[in-house]
């Protein structure tokens, strides 16, 4: 069995290693199958057809003339090796987190699993060269059998050109892609999950000619014991997209009567309505004429412009037993808090009444009481049952840690499975209950998988961890939130209305420190880059400083577990170690391209050589909770010369390129969303080259301060270095649209800085 169990893991750690970085023969055959099996760009369709007046954006660079996002939900259970394949990093997870992740990825029983097949068909209409230059790159998603891609340029004259895929590149950095790419029902891209995307520049594209593509993308949804009443993970999406979309449309096909769709419109957004197709109940949404999106920085485009959010339901009973609402129109109302606090505490004392739903399970391979108490018994084992409070509260969280890391587990489950533990050693705790302010306010909540559920215990708030959190850190999304608290001892109390603790600029911090020179031919400037992150800056940057390496090999000294091979004989613990190393190698050859293209992506120059990334400290453990890593690059484009002496761009290595505020941006009426308050902190040391003098440090200095944040420069000659020292602050976590200059002070502030350059005078 350990023997069995070792070839797994290695399978496992050999499977995630990412492609190679040009598209293969057989990619593209797998695609060129599944765009035929899936019959894409098809000729019939009445939301492509004819000619869509666009006259009234002539003036725009490009126009979407029409697009269409097609939801197809599909109950069926879907085995190894099918559409979707089981989640590789589960059997990587196996042994370090005791086995348990490699029992319960493979207990499937009671698992049942649904196919959500997405298509997004696009036409877009290229009007001038800026259109060329920004809209004929294309990008499509290669990550579970059946993906599928199919474009074509329609030129002026009407004729129809189909575009082959042969010199399609693999996108190293996965957050370039473009959201008109991505799938609405995929999961978030993080650390663990970085699905396969691959780019094509489209050639001989003129002004006037039109692209269309279409993909299909494959994504899964889980459920147990195969309920009587299901929600389905909600989908999100904005009427105004950056370009004006003449024609939008969405339409869910549900399998039978037994799936429905509730849906919220926000913001004059228009409703869904429900039709049949070839025996399908289908619900149709349809929206016309949308200008571009007002092109303003600092929006929460989700609770601040018009949208639609909506979910599929399946009831097994055709009365639509709504859990969290009573009826469709109900869902339609603004809630209050009060309101909110009500059903919360349902939820929490009468979980009877929820496990029909199999919904607040998610990510759970057994019931809650189940989980709970298989998690103790490993806590009870290594003795921690004897421990002091906050011992046992921090092992337990690690623990669930090493669970949810791979099969995401939900609020709710977090939150009970938690509770649960700390019931056992009869640690007080109360229960918060409030909402991703990302995506809505607590008042337009309509789905339960809208709420975040934390445990708050000895002043400490504790959050779902997902891959990466430790005790006490609470999420940007959660950060400053109205909520609802009560304990979960008392029923009958009732709960209490106050927002939760707003992180400030001591605590979101993020440091980089850079050391940078001159080649000797004075035409690359190497960088030697050391970063540290702490708070919720560490958030944004975690993920993909921590994807293709192997972070969680010492996770287990967090829990008290056992290391990933002690339960192996000799010979087969040699084995696996080699076989590991091996895979370390990979991921050490793999991430130096992922950071290579995030570094161009920052800089928008040239990475002439990315040498070398080293993790110094993962941010995941609570005695080191800041992320720290050193990065070694070199980059062109950053010198000029001006006869004998050099112009270098080196204030660009503060934050990278930044644009001036456009004449569009200048006025406002949306609220300024920064999402959190943060404090940034460059230190910049160059070495100035023997034979030259650096002028113009004077010139860098800058303060800039007001009630939105500050901007500080300050540069100096140190010996045979120059040093620019930069903070940039931002102090709150939101402003009014009155507010609006403030912030254009300093975006106009740091702007002009990234832009500044030194001059090197030759003696």
């Amino acid at each position: 069995m350990k023997k069995i169990l070792y070839m797994l893991v290695m399978a496992a750690l050999l499977c995630n290693t990412a492609m190679a970085q040009r598209i293969n023969k057989k990619q593209l055959e797998q695609l060129a199958k599944s765009a035929k099996d899936a019959n894409l760009l098809k000729e019939d369709d009445e939301d492509f057809k004819g000619a869509a007046n666009v006259s009234q954006w002539a003036s725009e660079s490009a126009v979407i003339v029409s697009q269409k996002t097609s939801f197809d939900f599909d109950k069926k259970a879907i085995g190894l090796g099918r559409k979707i394949s089981r989640n590789f990093w589960a059997l990587v997870f196996a042994i370090p987190t005791l086995g348990t992740s490699f029992y319960w990825a493979n207990v499937n029983g009671n698992e049942t699993k649904i196919i959500v097949q997405e298509n997004e068909r696009r036409k877009i209409l290229l009007q001038d060269k800026f259109a060329i230059e920004q809209y004929s790159v294309l990008y499509f998603r290669l990550a579970a059998e059946g993906d599928a891609f199919a474009a074509r340029v329609i030129k002026k004259d009407g004729t129809v050109k189909h575009i082959e895929f042969t010199d399609a590149a693999h996108v190293d950095n996965i957050a370039s892609v473009p959201s008109l790419f991505k799938s609405y029902t995929d999961q978030k891209f993080s650390a663990t999950y970085r699905p396969d995307y691959y780019k094509l520049a489209v050639p001989d594209i003129e002004e006037g000619d039109m692209i269309e593509y279409e993909y299909l993308n494959y994504n899964s949804q889980r459920y147990l014991n195969n309920p009587n009443y299901k929600e389905f993970d909600p989908v999100y999406y904005l009427c105004n997209r950056e370009l004006p979309v003449a024609k939008q449309s969405i339409e869910v096909a549900t399998e039978d009567d037994r799936y429905y769709v509730s849906y919220k419109s926000l913001k004059g957004a228009p409703d869904f309505t429900e039709t049949n197709v070839g025996g399908k109940k289908v619900y149709r949404w349809v929206d016309n004429n949308r200008p571009p999106v007002n092109k303003v920085r600092y929006v929460n485009r989700y609770t601040q412009t018009p949208s639609v959010k909506f979910q599929v339901v399946y009831a097994r009973n055709s009365s639509r037993n709504f859990v969290w609402f009573k009826d469709g129109a109900d869902m339609k109302k603004e809630l209050t808090i009060e309101e909110l606090g009500d059903k919360a505490k349902l939820f929490w004392f009468k979980p009877e009444k929820l496990q029909s739903t199999g919904d607040y399970a998610a990510g759970l391979k057994s019931s809650i009481e189940g989980t709970e108490k298989f998690l103790y018994k490993s806590l009870k084992k290594k003795g921690l049952k004897e421990a002091a409070d906050e011992d046992y509260i921090r092992k337990a969280y690690y623990l669930v840690r090493s669970q949810t890391m791979y099969s995401k587990w939900s609020d709710f489950a977090f939150a009970k499975v938690f509770a649960g533990l700390l019931d056992e050693k009869d640690i007080p705790y109360e229960v918060i209950v409030t909402n991703n302010n990302h995506l809505t306010n607590l008042g337009n909540a309509a789905f339960t998988q809208e709420l975040n559920w934390l445990i708050r215990c000895n002043n400490q708030y504790y959050a779902n961890p997902d891959e990466h959190g430790n005790p006490g850190e609470m999420p940007a999304y959660v950060s400053g939130n109205n909520a609802v608290r009560f304990k979960s001892a008392e029923k009958e109390t009732k709960v209490i209305i106050e927002p939760l603790p707003a992180a400030d600029t001591l605590n979101n911090v993020l440091a980089v420190q850079i050391n940078a020179n001159l080649d000797a031919a004075h035409s690359i400037v190497s960088v030697d880059k050391t970063v540290e992150a702490k708070g919720l800056v560490k958030d944004e940057y975690i993920d993909d400083a921590l994807a293709a390496t192997p972070f969680m090999e010492t996770d287990f000294r967090n829990y008290d577990g056992e290391g990933m091979w002690e339960d192996l004989d000799a010979k087969s613990e040699e084995k696996a170690s080699v076989e590991f190393m091996q895979q370390k190698k990979e991921w050490k050859e793999e991430k130096p391209k992922m950071m290579k293209a995030l570094a161009e992506d920052l800089y928008d120059v040239r990475v002439n050589n990315y040498n070398s990334f080293r993790i110094l400290q993962d941010g995941r453990s609570f005695k080191k909770k800041s992320l720290k890593y050193n990065e070694v690059f070199s980059l062109e484009d950053m010198v000029s010369t001006a006869g004998n002496d050099l112009l270098i761009n080196l204030p660009i290595l503060a934050g990278g390129k930044l644009a001036r505020l456009k004449r569009e941006e200048q006025t406002r009426t949306l609220p300024v969303d920064i999402d959190y308050p943060r404090t940034i902190y460059y230190t910049i040391s160059f070495t100035i080259p023997d034979g030259y003098t650096a002028k113009g440090a004077d010139g860098l200095k800058k303060a800039v301060v007001n009630d939105a944040g500050a901007l500080l420069v300050d540069a100096r000659v140190e010996g045979n270095k120059l040093v620019i020292d930069v903070k940039r602050q931002f102090s709150k976590k939101e402003l009014t649209a009155q507010q609006w200059p403030l912030m254009q002070e300093l975006i106009n502030a740091s702007a002009s800085l990234s832009q500044s350059k030194i001059l090197l005078k030759k003696n």
